[in-house]
């Protein structure tokens, strides 16, 4: 997390005092008083203490102030869902893909992958059903959430959607009318001591399919969003129509841009950068 602490110094000089800058004095007249403003730069440009910075009377002069706030290479850690305000340690052995994703609106985790077993049963009923559940005790517990950080100054809000390709062999073969489906979605706050929700949004269920694009998973409206945020899904399901043996591989791609959406929206125009979660079956 990042923190931020500016000093600010003022002095004000009365009359019979000097304050001595760059070598030279500046003295108030008698009865009158002078003010100086003070840099606080640990190395930005000196001060300019020339006549041209100095009012007529010479009662007035000003020294420039310098901060540089620079995001591009700090990352949020994943956080932990089952421990509010804690880091999630050991993040893989969860299932969790920490990120590492650098920036004031970032990515900084999703799920490191999505399998969801084999069947080895003459499916009847010609459908495919798997499902995978968030859960909540052990070492190895497997989590699945997506967990986005804002850490600019204001905000225009922000969205998040994911994209879900075919799921084919190695040979070809692709596993028919293949759709993932996100239940129970809920949304927390993961670095706060409160869990005010309001602004951030997701929807139930959320159902990615190859031919639905980008689909909305979580947004922050106009005014909102400021923080680290996680959309957690209890329930995912794998659903598709009996296919051939074999080994399916596929992706789901995640993207985060700025400005508010609609979840579970399909068809979303996006350009940014993405992180890929592996889908298998």
């Amino acid at each position: 997390m990042k923190k931020l602490l500016l000093c600010t110094a003022a002095l004000t000089m009365f009359s019979g005092s000097a304050l001595a800058l760059n070598g030279s004095n500046v003295k108030a007249d008698n009865g009158s008083s002078t003010t100086t403003q003070t840099n606080t730069s640990s190395d930005g440009p000196k001060a300019n203490t020339s006549k041209s910075n100095m009012d007529n009377n010479g009662n007035k002069i000003q020294t420039n102030t310098y901060f540089e706030v620079d995001n591009s290479n700090s990352s949020t850690p994943a956080a932990d869902p089952n421990n509010p305000g804690s880091i999630l340690e050991n993040p893989t052995q969860h299932n969790v893909l920490n990120t590492d994703g650098k920036g004031d609106l970032t990515i900084d985790a999703v799920p490191y992958e999505l399998n969801f077993g084999k069947t080895d049963e003459n499916l009847q009923s010609n459908m495919i059903n798997e499902s995978l559940n968030f859960e909540t005790e052990g070492d190895n517990a497997k989590y699945y959430y997506a967990q986005v950080s804002d850490h600019r100054s204001s905000t225009n809000g922000w969205f998040l959607t994911a994209n879900m390709s075919d799921m084919n062999t190695n040979s070809g073969n692709k596993l028919n009318a293949a759709k993932i489906i996100l239940n129970n979605n809920n949304i927390q706050k993961a670095y706060a001591d409160n869990n005010n929700i309001s602004g951030v949004n997701t929807t139930n269920p959320i159902t990615l399919e190859s031919d639905y694009g980008n689909v909305g998973i979580m947004s922050a409206n106009s005014t909102a969003g400021n923080g680290t945020w996680l959309d957690r899904f209890n329930s995912i399901l794998l659903q598709a129509n009996k296919s051939s043996s074999g080994k399916y591989n596929g992706t789901i791609t995640w993207n985060l841009t700025a400005g508010p959406g609609t979840p579970g929206s399909t068809n979303n125009t996006i350009k940014s950068d993405n992180q890929q979660t592996p889908g298998q079956s």
